[in-house]
């Protein structure tokens, strides 16, 4: 009896397959028969073992589940996995051919009933298409979790500064190493672990966030970690953990710095080798669900302080991104205002443009509140009309506030950068080179559309970069059709790869 955890399987790119059955002559046919086919395959004679891996953290792509079995049925057993494991796929095989045994086994949600004996042919059929169908399943359910995701909204950039973070999330975004998100509370911390999510090989799997912040120490631990019957006066029943409801997905834990001296510990232990106990028990559980931590807080002054480990903090700090305040990345401002006025405008059914001196405000505006400000002062201002900011940094400070912010764009004879500098960085040297209106003449649509365009030319450049100029890879990498990613080549005029430095930040 072999643990395999999912991510070892799709380190091997082989798929893992489950089979439960007492006759050691099956297991070895379905071993001999189906280990030359691209599969990891684990066996165990009973539903106790199995339940065992099950709950070690073997997670399968498919059980083969005998309906015969010494200590439950095959039947019992498919009706815990229904309870416990829901995304679990069975193929049933048996002796039992009467079809009562039949239509319950599909009615309770086998994908398959092969009846004993059996070809080694038959039964490669009937793997494969139960493989199929459940990453068709998976694809399904991404999508739709990606659907309402983009109903929120994405990584909405134009800025080099988001930009730079766009290319770290695609390098690492399908390693296994914990990931450090910084910033100010707003900035979009939980944004930015969405897109790792969505762009790693834990895709398919749920996105969980615990706030750190949110819950006192004694009920975040047991959140975390979940609790077994009887562990506490009043626990009733016992809980599973976050680390186990995230497995095969990734678990975001938000606002980490404010973890408890001794919850610290506790998830150092499993960062180091994947293991916890629940409350009130002494038995190893492991999880597989990728980690994310996200914080507002100057972690090292916190280990200054003696607030936070030390060992943690090294621990999670191996893929870092930091994400800038709003104020320091005008050029976003319209694109996100153009995003969240089409969609609160179509939620609310209500069509609003903004004039010239209601985006100026806009732009003065010190956002000490970050892409969330933005967001609910623009979602007010389509149901009240009004624009009212919030009382740091409100409408009144604004009367009588410096000239507004220049958003980047060509303004007459030279080019001004958002800090008034004349200098050209060189993130700038390509996006310099596009025509932009002159002075006067922009409209907030323009300004959103050249960054847009200028945001989807750099996209689609890191993203040649990073699979070394190879057009299929890259359109994939960026989601979208490979004759729709040609489409998007020839209007960002990307026709030969440029000279190293001219297209990539530093």
């Amino acid at each position: 009896m072999e643990k395999v955890s999912p991510s070892e399987s799709q380190s091997s790119g082989k798929r893992t397959l489950l089979a439960i059955d007492d006759a050691e002559n099956i297991l070895n046919l379905i071993t001999d028969g189906l280990s030359s086919e691209n599969y990891i395959i684990v066996t165990c004679t009973d539903c106790r073992q199995a339940t065992e891996l099950l709950e070690g953290g073997t997670s399968p792509d498919l059980i083969l589940l005998d309906l015969m079995l010494p200590d439950m049925s095959g039947l019992e057993f498919i009706n815990v996995l229904n309870t416990r494991y829901p995304h679990l796929k069975t193929i049933v095989i048996s002796a039992k051919h009467d079809v009562e045994t039949v239509t319950e086994a599909m009615r309770q949600g086998a994908l398959d009933y092969i009846l004993k004996p059996f070809s080694v042919a038959e039964l490669k059929i009937s793997v494969n298409k139960a493989i199929h169908f459940k990453e068709t399943e998976d694809e399904l359910k991404r999508l739709q979790r990606q659907q309402r995701y983009a109903e929120d909204y994405s990584l909405l950039y134009a800025s080099s500064e988001m930009a730079n973070i766009m290319e770290t999330i695609l390098k690492v975004a399908s390693t296994d190493m914990p990931v450090l998100i910084t910033g100010d509370s707003g900035v979009g911390k939980e944004v930015v672990a969405r897109e790792l999510h969505q762009r790693s090989h834990w895709a398919s799997g749920p996105f969980l966030k615990v706030n750190c912040a949110a819950l006192p120490a004694s009920l975040l631990e047991s959140e975390l970690f979940g609790y077994d019957k009887g562990a506490f006066t009043g626990a009733m029943k016992s809980k599973p953990s976050k680390f186990e409801n995230a497995s095969g997905g990734t678990l975001l834990l938000d606002e980490i710095g404010e973890l408890e001296p001794h919850i610290q510990a506790k998830f150092l232990h499993v960062l180091q080798d994947g293991t916890f106990n629940r409350l009130g028990s002494n038995k190893l559980l492991k999880t597989d669900a990728r980690i994310i931590v996200a914080t507002n807080q100057d972690l090292e002054e916190n280990i200054k302080k003696g607030t936070f480990r030390r060992d943690l903090y090294y621990r999670l700090n191996v893929a870092r991104i930091h994400i800038p305040p709003l104020r320091e990345r005008p050029v976003d401002i319209a694109l996100l205002t153009t995003y969240f006025l089409e969609f609160y405008g179509r939620q609310y059914k209500r069509h609003v443009d903004l004039d010239d001196e209601t985006l100026n405000k806009l732009y003065r505006h010190p956002w000490p509140g970050n892409v969330r400000e933005l967001q609910n002062i623009l979602r007010r201002y389509i149901v009240l009309g009004r624009l009212e900011f919030d009382s740091v940094g409100s409408l009144s400070d604004l009367t009588s506030g410096p000239t507004p912010f220049n958003t980047g764009f060509n303004t007459g004879d030279e080019f001004i950068t958002p800090t008034g500098s004349t200098e050209i960085q060189p993130e700038d040297q390509y996006e310099r080179s596009e025509p932009v209106p002159a002075e006067g003449t922009l409209s907030l649509k323009e300004i959103a559309k050249s960054a847009a365009r200028k945001a989807e030319k750099k996209a689609i450049l890191i993203a040649l970069d990073t699979t070394g100029w190879n057009k299929s890879r890259a359109a994939k990498l960026l989601r979208i059709s490979y004759k729709a990613f040609l489409y998007k080549m020839k209007d960002c005029e990307i026709e030969t790869k440029p000279k190293p430095g001219n297209y990539l930040p530093n």
